[in-house]
């Protein structure tokens, strides 16, 4: 901008600058502060106070950031200083262009910086991932380990992560929606976009982790809580009628009696007299009739008259109540979806249902289980469950292509039966068994056994097992006939 066109004073100022950018919101304007807002999104936005103090343009401009919910201490130091050193570059000019500078410097970084809705959760997430080195059971396996990392692209809204552990890596990316925590559909429909990168996990356990960490940012833009979200983003489901403990039993559920129920129940009752009411009195007038044969043809056409009135009544009378019971029936169907909403973990404490922030619930969900599941002991044989070696872990699920299925050809070549006893499974609780100690837990007595995890408590249950403690008690008293019986053949022979 020339000298010959730059303002002379701060009303004019403040109106140029207005007119070359519309999307700043004045809120308040005089000769000594402006208060003004940014918004990018209902979650990106900015307030800032501008004081001008005497003997301005010759003096900075002083420049105050609103600290709130999306502009936490570190942000606002940050921009404050930024700011402060434009404004006092040009006051040594002492013109007065100082707010079209702020502004122009504010609203380039809203609109470039992608992490601006989630700086916060992006600070705490920094620092997971870097004092995650740091937790390590073993020194020995520490000093061959390479250090996991996390690499910000501010203008594209992009985290790389490489998680390692020992010998195991998982390589990810993140990619933050525009309209975080809430989603736009040309990005997919997820606030965080989760891309593997590579792993040296085998398929099953890379789809495990990534399809539960996809869906856990699923429930949380949808509104559930980190907690719920967890519970319910499980991989493994439950067959029906299949309870861990009573806490997770939810088919029992009762409808709440509330005052409207009993205000419908009340006028059940009132309707329901009325009509026995008119019943009676149809009724009455009918034997009246008969028995009154000389009661004269005034009497006759008086009980006729009484009579259809009555059935008139109450006609009319079932029809207002059919139709009300109709709409109480859809009231009815929409509180249960309201109640099941509610019962999942859709609603918190203010009843909405608004996009649950999620970049630091998904972030610390792939470092706990990823250096978690390296660290696995199997809660029966208290060995640990994972292989040093990732290759000797591979060859446990069996060979397979870069597609993560089965090459058919190569499907007679097993691995050994002791490396599939080995096998790592998980369970529906979150723990990890090898296969053998699993299959001895579930199909031996006692039957329906808590998981012996410490904090854990609940029923153990995998979908290659039946569910059933009946069907697991008749196999196994199968299993123990045969047994006998070759033991029989044995000594007869």
């Amino acid at each position: 901008m020339s000298t010959e066109t730059l303002p002379s004073s701060i009303p004019s100022e403040v109106s140029e600058a207005q007119a070359m950018f519309p999307s700043i919101k004045v809120l308040t304007s005089t000769p000594h502060f402006l208060i003004a807002t940014y918004e990018r999104t209902p979650y990106t936005r900015i307030k800032m106070t501008l004081t001008f103090p005497e003997g301005y343009p010759s003096h900075p401009l002083i420049v105050n950031i609103d600290q709130d919910a999306i502009v936490p201490p570190g942000l606002k130091k940050k921009l404050e200083k930024e700011l402060g050193e434009l404004v006092r570059e040009r006051a040594m000019h002492g013109q007065y262009d100082q707010v079209r500078v702020v502004w122009e410097r504010l609203t380039s970084f809203v609109d470039t910086n992608m992490f601006l809705p989630c700086w916060k959760e992006l600070k705490k997430c920094v620092d997971l991932v870097r004092t995650s080195n740091n937790d390590t059971s073993s020194n020995d396996r520490k000093t061959n380990m390479k250090a996991s990392t996390i690499a910000l692209v501010e203008s594209k809204g992009k985290i790389k992560i490489n998680l390692h552990n020992e010998a195991y890596f998982y390589n990810c990316t993140i990619v933050i929606d525009p309209a975080y925590p809430d989603y736009s559909p040309a990005t997919g429909g997820k606030s965080c976009l989760l891309q593997l990168q590579s792993t040296n996990f085998p398929s099953t356990i890379q789809t495990l982790l990534t399809s539960q960490a996809q869906e856990i940012v699923r429930r949380m833009q949808e509104g559930l809580s980190q907690e719920r979200a967890m519970f319910m983003s499980n991989p493994i489901r439950l067959p029906k009628n299949f309870h861990l403990n009573k806490e997770d039993d939810t088919s029992g559920t009762s409808r709440a009696l509330t005052q409207e129920t009993i205000k419908n129940i009340k006028h059940d009752t009132e309707t329901l007299k009325r009509v026995n009411e008119l019943r009676k009195k149809e009724s009455a007038a009918a034997k009246i009739t008969m028995s009154n044969g000389n009661g004269g043809y005034q009497d006759h056409k008086a009980m006729a008259k009484e009579r259809k009135d009555a059935r008139r009544n109450i006609h009319k009378l079932t029809e207002v109540e059919r139709e009300a019971d109709q709409k109480l029936q859809e009231k009815e169907k929409e509180w249960k979806l309201e109640e099941k909403k509610r019962s999942e973990g859709y609603y918190d404490l203010y009843n909405t249902m608004e996009p649950q922030p999620c970049l630091y619930v998904l972030v610390k969900f792939l470092v706990d289980k990823v250096r978690g599941l390296v660290e696995e002991v199997c809660p029966c044989c208290k060995e640990r469950v994972l292989p040093d070696d990732p290759n000797e872990l591979i060859s446990m699920y069996g060979p397979t292509d870069k597609n993560g299925s089965d090459h058919p050809q190569q499907k007679q070549h097993h691995p050994k039966s002791t490396k599939k006893k080995m096998k790592p499974m998980r369970t529906y609780c979150g723990c990890w068994y090898h296969k053998s100690c699993l299959n001895t837990l579930l199909t031996e007595p006692p039957f329906g056994i808590e998981c012996p995890t410490v904090d854990c408590g609940r029923r153990v249950f995998h979908p290659d097992w039946p569910g059933d403690i009946r069907q697991l008690e008749r196999d196994w008293a199968a299993r123990e006939a045969r047994k006998r019986e070759v033991e029989d053949a044995m000594l007869f022979l």
